[in-house]
């Protein structure tokens, strides 16, 4: 498996501070006039200040809220399916429930952002922040959170299976239970990360970095972790049933058997605690 099965990779974007905000009469307009229906689909607010809101049930399916202020708005409910939030402020905005699928939300400001239980199926948020974001039994399936930003985030019970991962920023997140399965991660960061029963079959986790990391009861079954760091993890367990470890860096890991060291290291893994002259120790 190589980096381009997974299409094209998405280049990593500067977050923004705030956006630009602009006095459009006519889309102020369009604002008032929607308080009362709730009904914004289609709509150019582009960069206008929402910021404070109360838009909760709000329809904004395939609206245009590029750079918009959105932050601390409860726009929990809403629908925004398809809607273009790239480059948005919605820094603690309330998601809560909100209808996402399709959004873009490239490089968008979500910091400490409540997502949970929102539908983010098939969404772009290549290169958000989400740091310190709730996204607890929220719905990323299919989606691009490539070098997004989302550590100590709460992804607790998520379902991001076949979830495009490249190069994000995982540490120290709870993703305790998530449903990672078949999502590409390869490159990405999980130092100090919560993967206790966490379903990672078949993801793709070349050259991750899990040191450290909590994988307790953890479903690693036909995933690829060769040139993986999982030194100081936590693998009691954790199902290593036909996982690929060429090359992947074990050390002072708890909940290892001898057994089980054995077989990973017949499988090409390498413990650097075990001074075993014969395995190679370079990690790529």
């Amino acid at each position: 498996m190589v980096d381009n099965d997974f299409g094209l990779e998405f280049q990593h974007q500067n977050q923004p501070i705030a956006p630009k905000r602009t006095t459009n009469f006519s889309q102020l307009a369009t604002i008032a006039d929607a308080s009362i229906t709730g009904d914004l689909s289609g709509q150019d607010l582009s960069s206008q200040d929402l910021s404070g809101r109360d838009l909760s049930g709000f329809n904004f399916k395939n609206t245009d809220l590029s750079g918009a202020d959105l932050s601390e708005a409860n726009i929990s409910l809403a629908n925004l399916g398809g809607a273009n939030l790239s480059l948005a402020y919605m820094r603690e905005t309330n998601l809560i429930n909100a209808n996402l699928c399709e959004a873009e939300l490239i490089s968008t400001e979500l910091l400490s952002a409540e997502l949970c239980s929102a539908d983010l199926k098939g969404a772009n948020l290549s290169g958000a922040n989400l740091r310190n974001a709730s996204l607890s039994c929220a719905n990323l399936s299919h989606s691009n959170l490539s070098h997004a930003e989302l550590s100590g985030a709460d992804i607790s019970g998520a379902n991001l299976k076949k979830a495009y991962l490249r190069g994000a920023d995982f540490s120290c997140a709870n993703l305790i239970s998530a449903n990672l399965s078949y999502a590409y991660l390869s490159v990405s960061n999980f130092k100090a990360a919560y993967l206790i029963s966490a379903n990672l079959s078949g993801a793709y986790l070349r050259a991750t970095d899990l040191k450290n990391a909590d994988l307790r009861g953890a479903n690693l079954m036909d995933a690829n972790l060769s040139n993986a760091d999982l030194r100081g993890a936590n693998l009691k367990s954790t199902n290593f049933r036909r996982t690929k470890v060429e090359q992947a860096l074990f050390g002072k890991n708890l909940g290892l058997s001898e057994k089980i060291k054995f077989d990973l290291i017949q499988r090409g893994a390498i413990f650097e605690d075990m001074g075993n002259p014969t395995v190679a120790y370079n990690v790529v």
